[in-house]
């Protein structure tokens, strides 16, 4: 099974891929981007979404709150 890649889009310059993946259980995946997305609005690091990726596909986005609960 492939792991978890982080992908964030910021307000300026170009989106990226994070260096490290986040492992292969979805639930620590999505604590991880969650405190990263935290950390980047605290030191105000321009930041729009961070997105979960696996095998080069999206499986959610969190800009504070994941898009899958927008839905609900």
């Amino acid at each position: 099974m492939q792991p978890f890649i982080m992908s964030i889009e910021t307000t300026e310059g170009n989106s990226h891929r994070h260096g490290f993946h986040l492992g292969t259980d979805e639930r620590l995946a999505r604590q991880l981007i969650e405190e990263r997305f935290a950390a980047r609005v605290a030191n105000a690091m321009p930041t729009v979404t961070i997105a979960l990726m696996r095998d080069e596909k999206l499986v959610d986005v969190f800009d504070g709150r994941w898009y899958n609960d927008y839905a609900n």
